[in-house]
């Protein structure tokens, strides 16, 4: 029916393109307008275009706070030259650009030598599970396929741990993890995150990794 990708596709990492909202957005509690716009343009433009030219999401910023994991100010994004240069001809890309939203963008090269230090942005499906979102998806597919639900599930809360992203009604948790980038091919999801099993070490330098190696 469709020629939408659905799954893992590679992401080229030859490229860079950070993305952050300007002050005065930041002040007005809208940063979260900037995050969502740009990973709903980051989910089109991986379900409409190559599967061997996908973009990668970081967050480089994201940090704990009181209560739950905060994803900062900062959304880099890693792709190739002619990936990112396609998301800035996206709609809801012009729309923050038009409303003065974002400070001024440009795609770079990334610089990336095995043995650095980068950082994966992994989906933690297990966060997900007995959500009430979980719930609701397996009842829908338990109705499709004329079964019973089964057992009564207590729905758990989010793991605080965790980053919690919202994709309209969809919720995904991300976690990064630190490690050091390898030349093997960097493999994540339309919603450009790796999985746990094979993390995807990006060319990024993560804030909770900063510093650590002048400890010495």
């Amino acid at each position: 029916m469709s020629d939408l990708n659905d799954g893992k596709g590679q992401c080229q990492s030859t490229a860079r393109l950070l993305v952050k909202p300007v002050q005065a957005v930041i002040d007005l509690g809208a940063a979260s307008d900037v995050l969502t716009k740009t990973l709903n343009a980051v989910h089109h433009a991986n379900r409409h275009g190559s599967a061997g030219d996908f973009i990668a999401v970081a967050l480089p910023s994201m940090t704990k706070g009181r209560n739950c994991m905060l994803p900062g100010h900062e959304i880099e994004l890693i792709g190739s030259d002619a990936s990112l240069n396609n998301l800035l001809q996206l709609e809801g890309m012009i729309a923050l650009r038009r409303r003065g939203m974002l400070q001024e963008m440009e795609v770079g090269e990334t610089f990336a030598e095995p043995g650095m230090i980068g950082a994966a942005y992994v989906r933690d499906r297990n966060c997900e599970k007995r959500t009430p979102g979980w719930i609701r998806r397996s009842r829908i597919r338990a109705e499709k396929r004329g079964k019973p639900l089964g057992k009564p599930v207590v729905p758990q809360r989010n793991d605080l741990s965790a980053l919690a992203l919202y994709y309209g009604q969809t919720v995904i948790h991300v976690r990064e993890r630190v490690g050091e980038f390898t030349q093997a091919p960097l493999m994540v999801s339309t919603y450009g995150f790796s999985g746990a099993k094979d993390p995807a070490i990006l060319p990024v330098m993560p804030e909770s990794a900063r510093g650590v190696g002048d400890a010495a």
